[in-house]
């Protein structure tokens, strides 16, 4: 027995299929599973891997899908910049629609690549909801713009007064989006690309409210971990070699 949708195929979809049956006399069933079903469907399934991975397989509660698809863009592109085919593939897999809910609040499209705007960017044509109540990404850019402009007590001061210093959902967002923001250079020491550096800046503002007021609800990001090793290693055996130096 074939697999068959729970739902039907939305009717414009439907139509849409009906035109290209009509072709070659085909009767089309819109609780018949398609490619495009099953594909959906794989891509959903390693979206929410992917999203437990950065979460540190600890979120209480389950991220937004505008939230979802800022970090799985940052995870899987590793740039500012990319194919607006795959943003919208992207879209699919977590339930958004890409001109609705993405592009002018957190991305702008030119030709055929969209780039993801920094909190300085957004703020620049209007400030997004510090709530959280569109999306969790918006108030992690209202906090990471206050600290980049103001300082870390005020974007906690304003986490506070919008109920968001305990909120779960705030936490699991805060988590997985120091994850996949590219390190700012006063970590690393290492430049960062041109158009990531307002990614980087809203890295180094949210780690450092991480530091002020999440330590219990947020780990340290495993990227700075593994970004700081070399240089920890290096701290190390300088150490060691200035202890075999020493006199007993």
């Amino acid at each position: 027995m074939p697999l068959q949708r729970g739902t039907p195929r939305p009717e414009e979809e439907t139509k849409k299929r009906k035109k290209q049956a009509d072709l070659f006399a085909e009767e089309v069933d819109p609780y018949a599973v398609t490619p495009e079903d099953a594909l959906t469907a794989a891509r959903r399934e390693v979206k929410q891997w992917r999203l437990e991975q950065l979460t540190h397989k600890k979120a209480l509660t389950d991220m937004d899908p505008v939230t979802a698809w800022f970090v799985l863009a940052w995870d899987a592109f590793k740039a500012a910049t990319f194919p607006y085919d795959e943003a919208l593939r992207l879209a699919r897999a977590v339930g958004v629609d890409l001109e609705r809910d993405i592009l002018g609040h957190l991305a702008k499209k030119k030709a055929s690549d969209i780039t993801l705007l920094d909190s300085k960017e957004r703020a620049a044509k209007t400030l997004p909801p510090a709530d959280g109540s569109r999306a969790m990404v918006d108030a992690l850019h209202f906090a990471a713009y206050t600290v980049r402009t103001k300082n870390t007590e005020a974007a906690r001061e304003i986490l506070e007064r919008n109920g968001l210093l305990d909120s779960p959902a705030f936490h699991t967002a805060l988590q997985a989006v120091l994850e996949v923001l590219p390190v700012s250079k006063s970590f690393t020491k290492v430049d960062v690309p041109k158009n990531a550096e307002g990614a980087s800046s809203d890295f180094e503002a949210l780690e450092n409210l991480r530091k002020l007021a999440f330590t219990e609800h947020v780990q340290e990001p495993e990227q700075l971990k593994l970004a700081l090793l070399p240089e920890l290693s290096e701290s190390a055996i300088d150490q060691e070699l200035e202890g075999a130096a020493t006199p007993l």
